[in-house]
């Protein structure tokens, strides 16, 4: 057990201690360290790169809709690469500016516009081990949400197609209760869909083989009052 002494030790060098004091510091101390809610990983981002970072991310699985852990892994790993590339871009044109700002003006003083041609081209070559290794990133990136992108799609085609199969078993066997006067209750059968959506799927698919039936040779578009739900 810790002694009397040590602990008021303690709580005087616990006053001492007052965080970064130089912006330096300040500014590091702004680079924490995250534990993200879905994937548990440990990351250090600035709150600004943060906050752009799960907001690009958001709209990217938003977008890819994915339904179960599996399509989430996916639908997450194609929005983080994708940060990635844009991130790879990035740092390339930062890596020309920082040339043209260090090298600016000593190839050409008479004509700006051909200095910064010169310069670019200049950086191109002081730095082509770097954009090299930038290309590389990029081509295995590229390559990376190409394959988890045909995973998810083929998972997603996979799920649509199993929930329609079973959508339209239930309708049968709804149908085939009511005709009989019986309720029928789709968690017996092991489905997951109200009988709600059962009609609502029963009406959609009676409407669509009256839509293949009939002749739209006279259609003309007009305007209608929408129907009270």
């Amino acid at each position: 057990m810790i002694s009397e002494k040590q602990l008021e030790a303690n709580r005087s060098n616990a006053q001492k201690s007052t965080g970064p004091t130089t912006d330096a510091g300040r500014n590091r101390s702004r680079s924490n360290a995250f534990r993200h809610g879905l994937t548990g990983q440990v990351t250090t981002m600035t709150e600004e790169e943060r906050v752009a970072h799960d907001k690009f991310s958001k709209a990217i699985i938003q977008d890819l809709d994915p339904r179960g852990a599996m399509e989430i892994q996916l639908a997450m790993r194609v929005a983080t690469d994708s940060w990635r590339l844009n991130r790879i871009s990035a740092i390339e044109d930062n890596l020309y500016a920082l040339g043209l700002s260090e090298h600016g003006g000593k190839q050409n003083l008479e004509n700006v516009q051909i200095d910064a041609a010169l310069t670019t081209a200049y950086v191109f070559t002081l730095e082509s081990k770097q954009l090299q290794l930038l290309t590389l990133y990029e081509q295995r990136l590229n390559r990376a949400v190409e394959k988890n992108l045909a995973l998810l799609k083929s998972l997603q085609a996979e799920r649509k197609t199993q929930r329609e199969t079973a959508m339209n078993q239930a309708a049968t066997l709804l149908k085939l209760s009511e005709m009989n006067g019986i309720e029928y209750i789709p968690s017996k059968d092991g489905f997951v869909f109200s009988t709600a959506e059962i009609h609502t799927a029963i009406d959609r698919q009676q409407r669509l083989r009256r839509a293949v039936t009939t002749d739209f040779s006279n259609y003309k578009p007009g305007k209608f009052q929408t129907q009270a739900a």
